[in-house]
């Protein structure tokens, strides 16, 4: 795909309540946009990515890390949270400080999460963490439930409250009282090879995404009603939890997220630390 094509441009959506201020107002045709919008969860849509069959997605933001020869930044999307984040959380049988030696079961869905995750264990906690992957939800309709288990998105805000599981890490906040920096979940990019020779479609598509992120932020209300429909969470839950979530990338993002990658180098994860390179006329910020 050496260039933006001359059609609309291919963008990547998560399937989660999560994205919805950000994806309504496209959808819907609130705002005018140049894009045919694939959905799926992070796991998929770093997949199409990665096959280049995607022009432009928000993606986990440590497949960026991953493949920072492959993306830039597009500036001001993220899905991060400054505290608690509700969609991203440990639920546990046991105290967190006695999970040494049991296994936690962790969803595919989310490679950004697990890598917090460890982190977390082994820099915060001085756990050695025994992860094995699997299906959170089937696993509560068998006879022995996971001593603990990763769940993320809008499985994480049907399970929040599971009887079965007492202790709760929410992995935002748990970050953040760590850090006092931000976490960022995941970023919007763009292929490296689309922006060769980029048109006026590649600035249509920043409008249009910065436009719909006005507009979500600007109506949460009616955000709040529509996602109330999915039966996940009432309209009030909602507004509680898009209030918990920031979609911007400051400052304090990017320092969160170049503190996220570097511990990531630390603990193995990474070969090493990328540089934050951003799609002009930011790509000088780092």
């Amino acid at each position: 795909m050496g260039q933006l094509s001359r059609g609309r441009l291919r963008l990547g959506k998560i399937g989660f309540l999560n994205v919805m201020p950000i994806y309504h107002p496209l959808e819907s045709g609130i705002i005018d946009h140049p894009f045919s919008i694939v959905s799926g969860t992070p796991a998929y849509l770093n997949g199409l990515m990665a096959e280049d069959r995607l022009d432009l997605s928000v993606v986990s933001s440590i497949e960026y890390a991953r493949h920072p020869e492959r993306y830039f930044i597009l500036p001001d999307l993220s899905i991060s949270c400054h505290g608690p984040v509700k969609s991203v959380l440990l639920l546990s049988r046991l105290p967190v400080d006695r999970l040494k030696g049991h296994k936690i079961l962790v969803s595919s869905q989310s490679h950004t999460s697990i890598g917090l995750l460890k982190i977390l264990f082994t820099k915060r906690f001085g756990l050695d963490p025994d992860f094995e992957t699997g299906r959170c939800s089937e696993s509560l309709t068998k006879d022995e439930l996971p001593p603990a288990m990763l769940v993320i998105g809008d499985e994480a805000l049907r399970l929040r409250h599971h009887p079965s599981y007492p202790h709760r890490l929410d992995l935002g906040e748990a970050w953040h009282s760590w850090t006092r920096l931000p976490f960022v979940f995941a970023l919007w990019v763009i292929q490296r090879r689309a922006v060769n020779g980029r048109s006026g479609l590649f600035e249509a598509a920043m409008a249009a995404l910065a436009a719909s992120k006005r507009w979500g932020r600007e109506n949460i209300g009616t955000i709040c009603e529509l996602a109330a429909a999915k039966g996940i969470m009432n309209s009030r839950e909602l507004l509680d939890y898009y209030d918990c979530l920031g979609f911007d990338l400051g400052r304090s993002e990017r320092e969160g997220l170049d503190l996220f990658f570097r511990n990531l180098f630390e603990i193995g994860e990474l070969t090493e630390v990328p540089r934050l390179e951003w799609i002009s006329p930011l790509a000088s910020v780092a």
